[in-house]
């Protein structure tokens, strides 16, 4: 069996995707998610222009050789697009593979542990008192054991919505010291409509100093947060050390890791408590199989980053390596558009508190081409901040 064509799929079903479809002689394929918000053109660039041909004639069952050559073949390593692009074109290797074994992925990666993904989702609305409001009949109408808030507004509400092509990225204010009055406000008013008994995860999105962001989780310690998601950024690791050795707050760290090795510090020093990388970032199932075995070697538990952005495919990979995983901590669920589901088609479904799939080979998804070119694609940019004096601030 040999690749004889490698497609990119670039669609705008309310948002920007990128997915990567790779046929062989067999007639068997299979499809992988290389989207990367704001930058979809230049990973579709690289998988056209090069990736591609180093492809077609191989045997699409030689995943770790291909992974390797990608990887270190192009000597200057890692970066999003390339990490984008062989995520895209590993999940579509794995897929068939499944397909070829006639077996789900997860049971190429050691049968099922678990047979549903407990799963927390997002907490929306245009203000945080809408959020405040609302969040005790989120969780009793969908029967979630766990919640996720963020500091700062919008929190993915409406974040990603493409009806028009954008000339350059909105931009939001965001003023750190004035913010962590009510960030710290916000979280306790949600803790008391929803009770005790119900998780709060807390995304302070890289948005405030090692200083502040530990003041905030101090403040928040008799409110016990399930976890705090990001408390810096992930530039320097003593930041992260500053912040786990003055706090008692459990971490989630990690979805801007691009491999294992920007991992290792949070992992071998156990400077979070849940790691949370993004399988589009990492470069696919093969890199993050790695991950997982070496987060368990340390007591670190998994929660894959899975936002609104993220397509049905990618959810999909995050279930099977959550059902397959001894040391799975939680999955974030990030409530897709309905138009992306006239493009893909399966994915995990979601039930009073926890993700299903059904049985099939290889990841369970597939893609209609014919949909993906009624939503062309529309030029968007991740938001950015500034702060009021016009410098520019993480978002």
């Amino acid at each position: 069996m040999k690749i004889t064509e490698v497609k990119t799929i670039l669609t705008s079903p309310n948002q920007n995707y990128l997915f990567v479809k790779i046929v062989t002689d067999s007639g068997l394929y299979g499809v992988g998610d290389a989207s990367l918000n704001g930058r979809e053109q230049t990973v579709a660039a690289l998988i056209d222009g090069y990736l591609a041909h180093m492809l077609v004639g191989r045997d699409p069952l030689q995943i770790e050789d291909f992974w390797q050559l990608v990887y270190r073949g192009s000597y200057w390593r890692g970066g999003n697009i390339m990490m984008s692009a062989l995520s895209g074109i590993d999940m579509a290797l794995w897929d068939i593979l499944g397909k070829v074994a006639d077996k789900p992925l997860y049971a190429l990666l050691g049968g099922k542990q678990r047979d549903k993904v407990l799963c927390y989702a997002h907490v929306l609305g245009s203000t945080n008192e809408e959020k405040i409001a609302r969040a005790a009949d989120y969780v009793k109408e969908r029967g979630l054991k766990v919640i996720r808030l963020r500091a700062g507004l919008p929190a993915a509400h409406g974040t990603f919505g493409n009806q028009r092509g954008q000339a350059g990225p909105k931009v939001e204010p965001w003023n750190p010291e004035e913010e962590i009055a009510g960030t710290i406000d916000y979280f306790v008013k949600v803790r008391k409509e929803v009770g005790d008994n119900v998780g709060i995860i807390y995304d302070l999105h890289e948005r405030f100093s090692p200083e502040q962001a530990i003041y905030i989780m101090r403040c928040l310690e008799e409110y016990r947060p399930y976890f705090i998601e990001d408390p810096v950024a992930p530039d320097s690791v003593d930041s992260l050390r500053s912040v786990r050795s003055k706090t008692a707050v459990s971490i989630g760290f990690g979805e801007l890791y691009k491999s294992r090795w920007e991992c290792l510090p949070a992992v071998t020093e156990r400077l979070a408590d849940y790691l949370r990388c993004d399988i589009i970032r990492i470069g696919g199932i093969t890199e993050a199989r790695k991950i997982a075995v070496l987060a368990e070697t340390y007591d670190v538990k998994m929660a894959w980053h899975g936002p609104n952005d993220v397509s049905p495919i990618t959810h999909a990979v995050n279930w099977h390596l959550n059902v397959s995983q001894y040391n799975f901590g939680i999955q974030e669920d990030g409530t897709t558009d309905g138009l992306i589901k006239n493009v893909i088609f399966g994915g995990p479904v979601y039930d009073n508190g926890y993700l299903f799939m059904k049985d099939g080979p290889g990841i369970g998804c597939d893609i209609d081409e014919e949909a993906a070119a009624a939503y062309p694609f529309r030029k968007a940019y991740i938001p950015v901040c500034r702060q009021e004096d016009g410098s520019i601030h993480t978002w």
